[in-house]
């Protein structure tokens, strides 16, 4: 379905905590939801800010996957209602996006707060988040070839200053990807935050997570 590339630059904040999670579906039933992809950051001095962000990707996940008691719920949007709840009594600057991808290249998209959520699309680009509020869903259909990019507020500013984003929507093969980060490796260090880069073709997702 789709080949993704995590990328986690370096917390230039002790007070920022950020994290992406990539859900695969392993049964059946999982594989008719799909695939999950969640870009999360925090900015708090609660020390539990990391549990925080991973206890939510696990909620949205786990109502995700779950057989739904009622067919007309759906699966995400009960996953996000839920992850909402969890957070209700949180105190701090939540930005938190939730990407899903079901078998037929359909895609439901929300958020909260600041994470940028890009349609590249042959050599164009298209925010596809910009009108999105809490617990706000938008649906829409992809092709292959199409990909995802999903990022942290200060990632994606520095992603379009240094026209990163222009060679991304640039690049049609997966392979290619890491080489753009390489050749830019003295810039990205600089970055604080993360970004996730789906590329959606027909075949088994390969994840790969690089650090800087």
């Amino acid at each position: 379905m789709a080949n993704v590339f995590e990328f986690h630059f370096n917390p230039l904040e002790k007070t920022t905590v950020f994290d992406t999670f990539c859900f695969l579906p392993q049964t059946f039933f999982e594989k008719k939801q799909g695939y999950l992809y969640i870009v999360s950051e925090i900015k708090s001095k609660e020390q539990q800010s990391e549990l925080i962000l991973n206890k939510s990707a696990e909620i949205i996940k786990k109502y995700f996957y779950q057989k739904p008691v009622f067919v007309s719920h759906d699966p995400f949007q009960l996953g996000l209602n839920q992850a909402n709840d969890f957070l209700s009594d949180f105190q701090g600057n939540l930005n938190f996006a939730a990407v899903a991808i079901g078998p037929k290249c359909n895609i439901k998209v929300s958020k909260t707060g600041d994470i940028k959520i890009i349609l590249l699309r042959k050599q164009e680009a298209f925010d596809i988040g910009s009108n999105l509020s809490a617990q706000h869903v938008i649906e829409g259909n992809l092709q292959s070839g199409d990909r995802i990019l999903m990022a942290t507020p200060e990632v994606f500013q520095s992603l379009q200053a240094e026209k990163i984003i222009e060679e991304l929507s640039l690049c049609y093969e997966p392979k290619f990807v890491k080489q753009i980060f390489k050749e830019k490796k003295k810039i990205v260090r600089e970055f604080s935050g993360a970004c996730l880069l789906a590329f959606v073709k027909k075949r088994p997702i390969i994840s790969f997570l690089s650090r800087f």
